[in-house]
């Protein structure tokens, strides 16, 4: 099955889709309360989700409709990258299969949330940052790369902490030039300059940072309650990450000198994914699909350097195994 993945036949697609539908029905038979997105005071996210809070719509049946198509999309754009850079040996769908795999690994993962909107943009950000490194005048995709990290923050506060990915990424792909380090800043603050704008219109400038971090005033870290099965996924993810990082190094022996830059950086943005947790005063499990990005490119640079395609349909099937496990578990009543 994975195999077929591995094609470039974009007829694959409409597995993607297969996928997505198979890991929200679990919904129908015990649908998730999400009603903690309404909750976010980030500018975009508030904006964004008071238009979905309409008496005429059910957002528990709504969100995991819409977090589908999302999550499509965002599969499409992890593909394109893939292939454009030709990070893989030769074109094909296995990317964005896994990070549809990736990011359903917590059922809280399934739902429309500020996270996942958030990392639509840094997708975005990822794509221009990667596309510098053919490129010798591109201050207009290095700007973009600190302004989508910005956009992606203000639906998302703990995204602030990749403006150091822009950095990071842009120093990697590009030679050290003051102006690239400038002209990310400037992308970084001008959302910011019209966000404080419109906060110093409406007389607001007093809550504007508690908004845009999203405090309410509570502890760190507070409210998230993991089940045993939240911690047997969370171990399981950590094992499989741990076991590509590993296997990551034989992957790049033969790779181009730019694909050994681009696997530097997913490895530094899952880093700050990590720390970024503790950038949340009410912590949620929704914080994890995030890792989707950097996991689902360095799963698949792992799993076509494996030769055994017995060995990779199994560890396709271990990923896929746990993702039902996440959702259909709770629903039987065994955990």
């Amino acid at each position: 099955m994975l195999s077929f993945f591995k094609s470039n036949n974009p007829g694959v697609v409409a597995f993607y889709i297969a996928y997505l539908a198979v890991f929200r029905i679990c919904f129908v038979f015990a649908p998730l309360d999400a009603g903690y997105v309404f909750t976010h005071t980030e500018p975009l996210s508030h904006l964004f989700f008071a238009l979905l809070k309409n008496p005429l719509l059910s957002y528990i049946w709504l969100s995991p409709f819409l977090a589908a198509i999302l999550s499509f999309i965002q599969a499409l754009l992890i593909n394109n990258i893939v292939n454009e850079n030709k990070i893989l040996a030769k074109k094909n769908y296995l990317a964005g299969l896994l990070f549809i795999i990736v990011s359903s690994f917590f059922k809280e993962s399934l739902f429309l949330s500020p996270a996942l909107l958030s990392l639509t943009f840094v997708i975005l950000s990822t794509q221009r940052m990667f596309s510098l490194i053919k490129k010798e005048k591109a201050f207009g995709d290095v700007f973009d790369v600190g302004f989508l990290v910005a956009v992606a923050a203000l639906f998302y506060f703990p995204a602030i902490l990749f403006i150091l990915f822009a950095y990071i990424g842009v120093g990697t792909m590009r030679a050290f030039s003051y102006r690239d380090w400038v002209i990310i800043l400037l992308g970084f603050i001008s959302p910011y300059i019209v966000m404080f704008t419109w906060y110093f219109w409406f007389d607001k400038t007093g809550v504007m940072l508690t908004e845009l971090a999203n405090i309410h005033g509570q502890t760190w870290l507070s409210g998230l309650a993991l089940t045993p099965l939240d911690w047997m996924l969370l171990a399981a993810l950590l094992l499989l990450t741990a076991m590509a990082l590993a296997l990551l190094p034989g992957a790049l022996y033969s790779s181009l000198i730019q694909v050994r830059k681009f696997s530097t950086s997913l490895i530094m943005l899952l880093l700050l994914i990590i720390l970024a947790f503790s950038l949340q005063q009410t912590a949620h499990l929704s914080h994890w699909v995030l890792v989707s990005l950097p996991l689902a490119i360095i799963f698949s640079m792992v799993l076509m350097q494996i030769k055994n395609k017995w060995v990779s349909e199994v560890m396709h099937l271990i990923l896929i195994l746990l993702v039902l496990a996440g959702q259909y578990l709770p629903v039987l009543n065994i955990f």
